[in-house]
């Protein structure tokens, strides 16, 4: 019979005050809607970026030395516990039609590391072919066109363009990088066949580990890893520097030394012919025009291969460096922008919880004066203040529970990916499929309960303590009060009367005058 009535008076109360319900629902939405929106938009940008990375297979470390790197190297790479290593070549050119700078990548079919995204067209077959960034599509190359590549490290200079691609290397659209040709900064990457390229030796060498890959790649602790994997394959190519300056060195000395040894035995020669011609003039004469003329060519021999040892001595040293994922180009600043993204969801929304508050403290205690005489007869009819309580909590309830659901569902459907498409024009991360956070959801829910049903329970702890005698008698309306205005007489005068009534009420009903204040702010 009670619960019967509660339901009965529930449902009087929601159609009685149905636009302040409405009201309610509306705010709490609100709240929510940006809160799980906005704070779900961090998570899911970084979601979107790892969720890439994986897919492309994209390396973690990139290895890089001052003098090329071989497949010894490659070996040392690949003794790290968990490392996945491939070694790729690259040159930097540019265009002889607009004077583009293009960053030439080698391109292996069997290669596992650092895969393209195709946005049209096809991976290279042959070797007069490439695959070019998609950025220079969007700047007006086409599919089919031919490119002329200014470099003398490429076997050919010329290339059709059969597809483009997007790279894990490469993540901002406004940046590429810089270069040692051009203007300095690369415009485009591209990828043709590693035939193409001259060099015997790698540019780079790519490592992957399989147990960072379920790590967030902006997190702390993807970030700590793959430090520690960089201090691994430190030690792996401990002593390796000197190893590779000493057989850049034999390398670059074993034509040096042949020249050498060639020249002492020409000396030798020429020595002996001296000696034969002091004998034959019996001392008389040492030399000759001859004999003179080919000194002077082995000492101008000697000179140049004196140059040649000095050169190879001062060869540059072996320098080995570690690049991250935070090294790419862009790679950091997503990171930096989902996170401010994230950080305004701690403030903004928690307005609008605190206006939810202000509009169901206000509602309830506006509804309670008005059934003051219903509370006072529930009373004395002997409802418990509980029973009583659990009409207006379950009316707060309600409101909160549908502006909750809505809220979660627009904006975890929404904000997302609106924030994730204004990305995609700065960034190359294609959007992946959104999921509920439920830590920010539990949380929504929480601010919204307390913002509700906390109003509530403290306008009825007021409320419920009177007797039902003085519940069922009208309350004394709040007495005026001479407001700060009023002391300037001249000003107050020269008002007319309904401002004075609005001036005063304004300070009369505290809690409607700093909602209206908060929500207009």
């Amino acid at each position: 019979m009670k619960n019967q009535l509660q339901l009965r008076l529930l449902r009087r109360k929601i159609w009685a005050s149905f636009g302040r319900f409405v009201a309610i629902v509306l705010i709490i939405m609100l709240g929510v809607l940006l809160f799980v929106g906005i704070k779900s938009s961090g998570p899911d940008l970084y979601h979107n970026a790892t969720t890439f990375l994986r897919a492309q297979k994209a390396s973690d470390i990139q290895i890089v030395s001052s003098t090329g790197l071989t497949d010894q190297d490659l070996k040392l790479a690949k003794k790290v516990a968990g490392a996945q290593a491939e070694g790729s070549k690259f040159v930097y050119g540019t265009t002889t039609k607009n004077s583009d700078t293009i960053q030439v990548f080698s391109y292996r079919r069997s290669a596992q590391l650092n895969q393209l995204k195709l946005t049209k067209g096809r991976l290279p077959k042959q070797n007069s072919e490439l695959v070019l960034d998609d950025l220079a599509r969007q700047q007006g190359y086409q599919l089919g066109q031919t490119i002329k590549i200014t470099n003398r490290q490429l076997r050919r200079q010329t290339y059709q363009i059969v597809g483009f691609a997007i790279s894990p290397q490469f993540v901002n659209k406004a940046t590429r990088g810089t270069s040692n040709v051009g203007d300095g900064t690369i415009d485009y990457f591209a990828y043709t066949n590693q035939a193409n390229f001259k060099a015997s030796v790698y540019s780079q060498i790519s490592v992957r580990f399989a147990k960072l890959q379920s790590q967030n790649s902006y997190g702390t602790a993807y970030q700590d890893k793959s430090e520690q994997k960089v201090k691994q394959l430190k030690q792996a190519f401990k002593g390796r520097a000197k190893q590779r300056d000493q057989e850049l060195k034999a390398t670059a000395l074993k034509p040096i030394n042949q020249q050498q040894a060639q020249l002492n035995t020409a000396k030798k020669q020429l020595a002996a012919a001296k000696q034969q011609v002091s004998a034959a003039s019996q001392g008389q004469m040492t030399t000759t025009p001859e004999i003179t003329a080919q000194e002077t060519e082995l000492k101008q021999a000697q000179a140049k291969i004196d140059a040649a040892k000095t050169k190879v001595a001062e060869l540059t040293p072996t320098t080995f460096y570690y690049n991250e994922r935070s090294d790419l180009p862009g790679f950091t600043d997503y990171g930096n922008l989902a996170e401010r993204i994230a950080a305004i969801a701690n403030v903004f929304p928690l307005i609008f919880f605190l206006i939810a508050i202000l509009i169901t403290f206000t509602t309830i205690t506006r509804m309670v004066e008005e059934e003051r005489t219903q509370i006072g007869t529930l009373k004395a009819l002997g409802y418990t203040r509980w029973e009583i309580a659990q009409n207006y909590l379950l009316y707060a309830l309600l409101a909160a529970v549908l502006g909750i659901i809505i809220g979660v569902i627009v904006g975890t459907n929404t904000l997302p990916q609106v924030v994730v498409s204004m990305m995609q024009t700065q960034y190359s991360y294609p959007p992946s499929p959104v999921g509920y956070d439920w830590p920010t959801i539990a949380i929504a829910i929480a601010l919204s309960l307390f913002a509700t049903l906390g109003a509530v329970a403290y306008v009825l702890t007021r409320q419920l303590h009177e007797k039902p005698a003085a519940l069922m008698l009208p309350k004394a309306p709040k007495a005026g009060k001479r407001i700060l205005l009023e002391r300037f007489t001249p000003l107050w005068r020269r008002l007319s009367f309904n401002r004075k009534v609005s001036y005063r009420n304004l300070f009369r009903f505290k809690s409607r005058m700093w909602m209206g204040i908060l929500g207009i702010a």
